[in-house]
């Protein structure tokens, strides 16, 4: 597809999301699936920077929301900030914490470096736990009131639907400027190899560090806003299986592409969320047996994910079409 039918076929989607509300009315249930869908595909993207681009398989991920939620919440709480300063705080803070905190797992490589981000994140999980400062175990409400925007307080889902919208924007506008910069081809070739990038003149540590602070700030600022969304967050938001819940609309769309990640949270989320409310109290946590069986289905079958599986049917379909050279029989 050229250019042009690129940005044309991004402005028309820009479009129906922005008319979308107003054409199905004022549903909340419908409202939430789609805010969960541009909240998830968010943290999806961010967590595409440092495991899709960069080959860092992280599944820490959750952490970094939690931080994000957690570091507004008690702004807001214990010091009367307002949570759009919280959401700039998050990303400068919880970046800057990942890259110091992974900077010494940089030399780990495949799943030791995973089971790494599973341990720093059940450390701070047990950490805000047992802190009473925060809550413990029983976490931290928002106050609640009459709408204000400066505080991100809304009696209606409607302006939560168009934040989540913008951020989901946002940070897909980021992570495709970045694939295309010097960083984004520095993150790749490790991706590809590191023993080649390092030869080549790559500072791996470097890059490495760039791409756990922008991920893990994009992550915690979609965590910022979570945290006003729900109004209440514990520690519980912490927990690894939330890791696996935005790492599967990356690679059910393709970790190689830059929107797969939103493929795969347009896809799946609604399909979770419509289990959750209908089908949890028959069988208890089937989002997640679902999701099971479609990461299962996805690495067997397809592990370039669905826009993968599309480039290489454009790609067949394109070639079946190309005429003989020479036109005729000599």
């Amino acid at each position: 597809m050229s250019k042009t039918g690129k940005i044309f076929l991004a402005a028309l989607a820009f479009a129906i999301a922005c008319l979308l509300p107003m054409i199905m009315g004022d549903e909340p249930y419908i409202i939430h699936i789609f805010i969960m869908s541009f909240y998830i595909g968010s943290i999806s993207m961010a967590w595409n920077i440092l495991g899709g681009m960069t080959g860092q398989l992280s599944l820490g991920h959750a952490t970094f929301m939690g931080l994000g939620a957690y570091l507004t919440a008690t702004l807001v709480i214990k010091a009367d900030v307002s949570p759009w300063i919280g959401m700039a705080a998050s990303f400068l803070v919880v970046g800057l914490m990942a890259a110091v905190i992974f900077y010494p797992c940089f030399v780990l490589r495949g799943p030791y470096f995973t089971l790494a981000t599973i341990a720093f994140g059940e450390t701070f999980r047990n950490l805000l736990m047992n802190w009473p400062y925060v809550g413990q175990g029983q976490g931290l409400l928002m106050p609640f009131g009459d709408d204000d925007f400066w505080a991100m307080r809304f009696l209606s889902k409607m302006p939560y639907y168009y934040m989540s919208l913008f951020m989901l924007i946002g940070i897909s506008l980021a992570v495709w400027r970045l694939d295309r910069s010097k960083w984004g081809y520095a993150f790749k070739t490790i991706r590809e190899d590191e023993d080649t990038a390092a030869a080549i003149g790559v500072d791996i540590a470097r890059y490495k560090l760039y791409a756990t602070f922008l991920s893990a700030g994009f992550t915690a600022v979609a965590g910022a806003f979570y945290s006003q969304y729900l109004r209440f967050i514990d520690p519980e938001i912490m927990m690894t299986v939330f890791s696996v819940e935005f790492v599967l609309p990356a690679i059910i769309g393709g970790i190689s592409f830059v929107a797969g990640p939103l493929v795969g949270a347009i896809l799946i989320i609604p399909l979770s969320e419509f289990l959750r409310a209908h089908f949890a109290g028959v069988v208890s946590g089937i989002n997640i047996i679902v999701y099971a069986v479609i990461l299962i289905l996805v690495i067997f079958l397809k592990p370039s994910g669905l826009l993968g599986w599309l480039r290489e049917w454009s790609d067949k379909r394109r070639l079946t079409r190309v005429p003989e050279k020479g036109g005729g029989h000599a």
